[in-house]
Formats: C-alpha cells, structure tokens, sequence
C-alpha cells in the first residue's frame, strides 16, 4: 500500500469517527427544547399572557375619550382630588374598592394604609394622568367622579387589584364595561393570596372583617 493510500485512508477513518461521536453525543434536539423553557422564559410567556387594559381598549369599549388631569390630593386607595379643565374634582375609581383608613374612627383598616402609598406613589410619580368615564352616570350621590384613571398608560384599578390591594365592589351597570377583565386580574391576585387575599376571610365578596387578619 502506497504512503498516499495510508493517509488517505487514515483521514477518511478519523472524520467518521468523529461522526460517530458526534451522534453520539450531540444533545437532542428535544432536549434543547426543553432546555429552553426555562423559569425566566416561561415568566415572560406568563407575561406575556396577562392580562392588560389599555387605554386604547378602554376608549374603544366605553366610545369615549382619555382627558388629561392633574393629581392634586388622595383620602385613600380608590378616592381622591384631580383637576380637570381647571376645576377641582374628587375622583372614586371605578369597581374596585381598598380598605378604609378610618379617619373618623380611629385605625386604618389592614391594607388601608398600603393601598394609600401605593395609589399615591403612582399618581405623584406620573408624567400622564388621564380620566376615562365609561357609559353610565359620570358622577355619584356625593359628587365624585366615577371613571378609570390611566397613570403612565396603565390602568390604575387594574395596577391595585393585581397587587392585591383592592377588591371588585360597588359594580353597578352600565358603568362596568370592564368587569369581566378586572375580575380576571382579582382572581389571579387572590390565587396567589397577594396581600388583601393573604387571610382567608378578610374580603367575603361583600365586606371586610377586621377580624380575620391577626
């Protein structure tokens, strides 16, 4: 065998062998698939998922528009002062109700002071604030506005309920056009027992019990 015949012939035995080893041990693509769907992308595909009201849906679903508002002052988690167009008005947001802070009676209920620091935060902190009404009564029996607040493009009732520091009451038609998402996001908060959701009994679906939260 000539000297050319050996190299050739050892060159072509080490590229099957390392064929062979490949195959053996390349992973599997399944296994690559797998290995993809780690904790990190399966919480932005959870993200993803979630569910977001925007202002562009809110507009369409209500046939009205945003209105820009100032921030001026808050009594609690759900209610407090803007201005609009120049006057001053005293806003309770739409379906979803914090715990009271008690004012007149004495300590804030579990959770009330949260709520408060949480929708103050946000609200002090917002380059945009915008008032949507939805398509019943703009206002209530004492004169405050009734309507969705956007800070920042997100929607304020849904940021409480989805940390679970407000729950769904006082749903009265046809000012609930977006019941059925915010009652999905209430949900997800109280499956994860986030804050309000954390003792079982404090919310009944009706009122709070003081009582349950020790």
């Amino acid at each position: 065998m000539k000297p050319s015949d050996i190299k050739t012939l050892i060159t072509s035995g080490t590229i099957i062998i390392a064929v062979v080893l490949y195959l053996i041990f390349s992973p599997d693509p399944k296994e690559k698939v797998e290995d993809s769907n780690t904790p990190q992308t399966q919480q932005e595909e959870n993200s993803l998922q979630s569910t977001v009201i925007s202002a562009q849906y809110a507009q369409e679903v209500t046939e009205n528009e945003l209105q820009q508002v100032k921030f001026l002052s808050i009594n609690d988690g759900d209610t407090f002062s803007i201005e609009m167009d120049g006057e001053k008005h005293k806003v309770r947001l739409l379906m979803v109700d914090t715990p009271e802070m008690n004012y007149d009676k004495g300590q804030p209920m579990p959770y009330a002071e949260d709520a408060k620091a949480f929708t103050e935060n946000l609200l002090k902190n917002a380059a945009k604030i915008e008032l949507l009404f939805d398509v019943g009564p703009e206002t209530d029996k004492y004169d405050r506005l009734l309507a969705y607040i956007y800070v920042d493009d997100v929607l304020l009732q849904e940021s409480l309920l989805k940390n679970g520091l407000a729950v769904m009451r006082y749903i009265n038609k046809p000012n609930n056009t977006l019941e059925a998402e915010l009652k999905e996001i209430e949900a997800a908060a109280k499956e994860e027992k986030l804050n309000i959701w954390a003792y079982e009994g404090y919310f009944d679906g009706k009122q709070f019990h003081e009582d349950a939260v020790k």
